[in-house]
């Protein structure tokens, strides 16, 4: 039988503090303070399957958390654990890391198993990925103008958590004999409100460290983000991200439903991941704008199986084959002009 594990960290409290069995809907202690763990899911093709269902079948280890309040030498930390682990898992795989930052309306368990089916959707054979996952507190109770209003303020309360966790993972690195360390990149996934919480982490590390963010990640993949359309123009938002990252690639689609509603019922600024970033033309060569709204056509043409049909334009980053085997060739590396099946225009890259 198939198994797939990823890692988690969250800042959800545990239903049971020293044996944990799923999380709540509630933060954990102090607001930046972070769980960490691992999931394994049974079975192959998991993203043709519904999320809730999968998530009944997860096996959970929460690792241990022990402080030692007289000295922190002796503390027992499971972000070290993780770490570890993870580190092991890109050697003996030959496996880049990938940190997901999941969306809006998510139980704990199904944010785990849609980790789970993005692990395999994004894994090939050349490059297989090792997932390390961070799941903010969700509600997970459907959509509605005020559900959606307190999503966004825990997701950009957990941003401490995030950066937390983020600044964690280059000390553990740094720390690392480099005999010790793994030679495979780490790269950044966030998805719809996701963005929101990225933004949340991005300033609390300028708290800590001004705008030296630390180049941690290679590539950083933000899809249909719930996010404005100048954040990374602006330094107050995501801008200062450009310094911790080597390309950042923006997708965005002009049909995206749900940010529609975003946009208009919640009366936001315009949301990036419908309309693209704000002034194109005078962002770094590092960002790449890609257009998937043809993608998205493509998509809804006859034939295709009930997992990949996605109504609200949103879902893309888990179910689009088009938009999955550009994502595949972003996280190889491929340079952004010899990237198959996309269309350069003036600002921006048409994909489908």
């Amino acid at each position: 039988m198939v198994e797939t594990s990823v890692f988690f960290a969250t800042n959800r409290r545990p239903n049971d503090p020293t044996n944990p069995t799923d999380f709540t809907e509630e933060f954990v202690g102090d607001i930046d303070s972070i769980r960490f763990g691992s999931a394994t899911v049974p079975g192959d093709t998991l993203y043709e399957q519904d999320a809730d269902a999968l998530g009944a079948r997860i096996t959970l280890r929460v690792e241990p958390e022990k402080l030692d309040p007289t000295h922190a030498g002796l503390s027992q930390l499971g972000s070290t654990a993780s770490f570890t682990a993870i580190g092991k898992a890109m050697r003996e795989g030959n496996s880049d890391a990938l940190f997901f930052i999941h969306g809006y309306n998510y139980r704990f368990r199904a944010s785990l198993a849609r980790a789970a089916q993005l692990q395999q959707w994004l894994s090939t054979q050349a490059r297989p990925l090792t997932v390390l996952f961070f799941a903010w507190p969700s509600l997970g109770e459907g959509v509605a103008p005020q559900t959606y209003k307190d999503e966004r303020k825990r997701a950009e309360a957990s941003g401490s958590a995030i950066a937390r966790a983020v600044l964690t993972a280059a000390d553990f690195i740094r720390a690392t004999p480099r005999a010790d360390r793994c030679l495979q990149r780490i790269h950044l996934i966030s998805h719809s409100m996701g963005a929101w919480a990225l933004r949340g982490a991005i300033q609390q590390m300028r708290t800590f460290v001004g705008d030296n963010i630390p180049p941690l990640f290679a590539e950083v993949m933000v899809l249909a983000g719930d996010e404005d359309d100048d954040a990374l123009s602006d330094r107050r938002k995501l801008l200062p991200i450009l310094r911790g990252s080597q390309r950042i690639t923006v997708y965005y689609n002009l049909a995206d439903y749900a940010l529609k509603a975003s946009d208009v019922a919640m009366g936001n600024p315009d949301r990036r991941g419908r309309s693209g970033p704000e002034n194109r033309a005078a962002l770094p060569e590092k960002v790449v704008p890609v257009n998937v709204s043809p993608a998205i056509r493509w998509e809804q043409t006859p034939g295709f199986a009930p997992w990949e049909v996605d109504e609200t334009g949103h879902q893309y980053y888990r179910n689009n084959r088009l938009v999955r085997d550009d994502l595949v060739e972003v996280l190889k590396g491929t340079p952004t002009a010899d990237t198959p099946g996309r269309a350069k225009r003036d600002d921006y890259w048409r994909l489908g």
